[in-house]
C-alpha cells in the first residue's frame, strides 16, 4: 500500500493535467511557513500553514500539537480547493515530518486519496523541477466531506495500559527515549512500558521510505506484523505520524496514534516514567 510518491510522478501529474491538489505544509524555524511558501513553492501548490491548519493549541494539558478543531480542518481543505475526485499530495521541506502529519491529519479529517512526495522540496529542486514564487493561485473552494475520527486515536489513560494488551512504541530518536537528553519537553525519559523504533531509522538518506523488506523486518524486531495491536507516539505526534506512514507504506494498516505524545505525557508529574 503506497503513501508515498514520486518527483517524476508528480511532474507527469502536474504536466498531464490530471486532478490533484498539491499542498505546501513546510515549517522550519528561520522563516514564517508562508515566507517559506512565497520564496519558492512547486507549481500548482497550494500554501499550508502546519500549526493553524494541522495542530490545535498547544498546552502542558495537551502537549504540544494536538488534534486540530476539525473545523479549522474543514476550512482548510475547503481553501486549497480539493474535491471529492482530487488526488491531495502533501510535501515539506524533505525530512518528512510535517508531510507526514499533514498526511495523517487529512485521512483523520476522513479524505481517502491522500500521498506524500519522498523527499520534500529538496528532492524536487535536487532533480532540478522548477519552483514558482508569490502568493500562488486561488483555487475555487473544495467541497470534499470533512469528517473526524478516521484514523484510530488513543488517549492517555489507554495508554496508561497499553503494554498489557499490545505494543506500544516510541519513535523518537534513542537517546530521548533512553532519558540521556531532552530539548524540548519538560521531563527526559519514556512511558513505562514502550519499546523504541526511531522513526528517522525507517526513511533513507534523502527523506523516502526504506525498501517494504527492510521496513518489516525492522518493525517485526519490535513484535509489529499487525498494526491493530500497536500504538504510537513521539515527542508531539510528528515523528508518531511518520512512523505510522511508514507502517502504512509496508502494508500495517490499523496502528493507533497517541497524538499528545511525550510532551503530554511528561507534562503531568503524576505519571510515572522510566530512563535508562
Amino acid at each position: 500500500m503506497t503513501t508515498s510518491i514520486s518527483v517524476e510522478e508528480l511532474r507527469e501529474l502536474i504536466r498531464g493535467g490530471n486532478h490533484i491538489v498539491v499542498v505546501d505544509a513546510r515549517w522550519t524555524r528561520e522563516k514564517t511557513p508562508y515566507d517559506c511558501y512565497t520564496t519558492a513553492h512547486i507549481p500548482l501548490a497550494v500554501f499550508c500553514d502546519p500549526a493553524m491548519d494541522l495542530a490545535g493549541i498547544p498546552s502542558r494539558e495537551d502537549g504540544r500539537n494536538p488534534l486540530p478543531e476539525i473545523e479549522r480542518v474543514r476550512d482548510a481543505v475547503r481553501r486549497w480547493g480539493v474535491q471529492s475526485d482530487h488526488l491531495v499530495i502533501v510535501y515539506d521541506a524533505g525530512d518528512g515530518l510535517f508531510a507526514s502529519r499533514a498526511w495523517w491529519i487529512l485521512k483523520w479529517a476522513g479524505l481517502k486519496n491522500v500521498r506524500v512526495l519522498s523527499g520534500g522540496l529538496a528532492e524536487w529542486e535536487r532533480q532540478g523541477q522548477e519552483t514558482a514564487f508569490g502568493p500562488g493561485n486561488l483555487p475555487h473552494p473544495g467541497g470534499v466531506p470533512v469528517t473526524s475520527g478516521n484514523m484510530p486515536v488513543v488517549g492517555i489513560e489507554e495508554v496508561k495500559s497499553w503494554p498489557e494488551k499490545g505494543i506500544l512504541v516510541d519513535a523518537r530518536e534513542a537517546l530521548r527515549f533512553e532519558g540521556r537528553t531532552e530539548r524540548v519537553d519538560l521531563q527526559a525519559g519514556h512511558i513505562p512500558g514502550a519499546v523504541n523504533l526511531a522513526a528517522r531509522s525507517l526513511q533513507n538518506k534523502r527523506g523516502g521510505f526504506l525498501p517494504v523488506e527492510e521496513l518489516r523486518e525492522k518493525f517485526a524486531a519490535v513484535g509489529i506484523v499487525d498494526g491493530s495491536n500497536v500504538a504510537v507516539y513521539s515527542g508531539s505526534g510528528l515523528h508518531s505520524s511518520l512512523f505510522i506512514q511508514a507502517l502504512e507504506e509496508a502494508g500495517i494498516t490499523g496502528a493507533s496514534l497517541y497524538v499528545g505524545g511525550w510532551s503530554q505525557w511528561a507534562g503531568n508529574p503524576k505519571l510515572p516514567i522510566v530512563r535508562l
